[in-house]
């Protein structure tokens, strides 16, 4: 093989890996990226108010409710059937109550979840975090939904890290462990039905 040929082909690979280096200089400057999201709702717990039987379950799992709105009964052992309300409106999940099941007072019945103020909550490297600021535009891609780019906003950074030195042994050594910074964003669903838990990617316009 001609010697010209490896001196093609090493100035290919030269000029390659350059590209990708450029290429990550590029997307570094830029953006801010992780793949360490998800999706979090504000939510309220439905409890027993006093102990008894459950009666009658009104609703199952995934409907929608409005504030009390009365979604279980339950029978106390005086004799006494009390009703059980919905705290706020919203979205009924982690449905944990039968009818014939005995409660105790103040256990959780059921969780209302307001999937309408549904936000992302990302996790960004310490040595990133200072780039991120209020206000700058996140592109959000969704595990449940490949091939959909949501656009969001930064509305808080976290101002304490997620860990913190943590021992290695038991005799006061310490080993560092990598900081992650909360950042929280919202996010403009356009039409698509958030869920409460899935995964996320985000990318951060800096």
């Amino acid at each position: 093989m001609p010697r010209w040929i490896f001196g093609l082909v090493a100035i290919l690979g030269v000029l390659t890996l350059g590209s990708i280096a450029g290429f990550y200089a590029f997307n570094q400057a830029r953006y801010v990226e992780s793949p360490y999201a998800f999706v979090t709702a504000p939510y309220a717990w439905v409890s027993a108010s006093s102990p008894g039987i459950v009666k009658q379950v009104l609703v199952q799992n995934g409907q929608h409710v409005k504030a009390k709105e009365e979604v279980a009964r339950i029978t106390t052992y005086a004799g006494k059937t009390l009703s059980v309300l919905a705290p706020r409106t919203g979205t009924v999940g982690s449905m944990d109550v039968a009818p014939g099941a005995s409660v105790g007072a103040g256990q959780d019945l059921m969780a209302v979840v307001q999937l309408a103020h549904s936000q992302i909550m990302a996790e960004i490297p310490e040595s990133r975090a200072r780039k991120v600021a209020l206000g700058q535009v996140v592109n959000v891609t969704l595990s449940a939904l490949p091939g959909t780019t949501l656009t969001g906003r930064v509305t808080h950074v976290g101002s304490s890290t997620l860990s913190t030195l943590s021992p290695l042994l038991q005799v006061g050594s310490f080993a560092k462990e990598r900081e992650w910074i909360p950042v929280t964003i919202s996010v403009n669903p356009a039409g698509n039905q958030l869920i409460a838990g899935e995964n996320a990617s985000v990318r951060i316009h800096i």
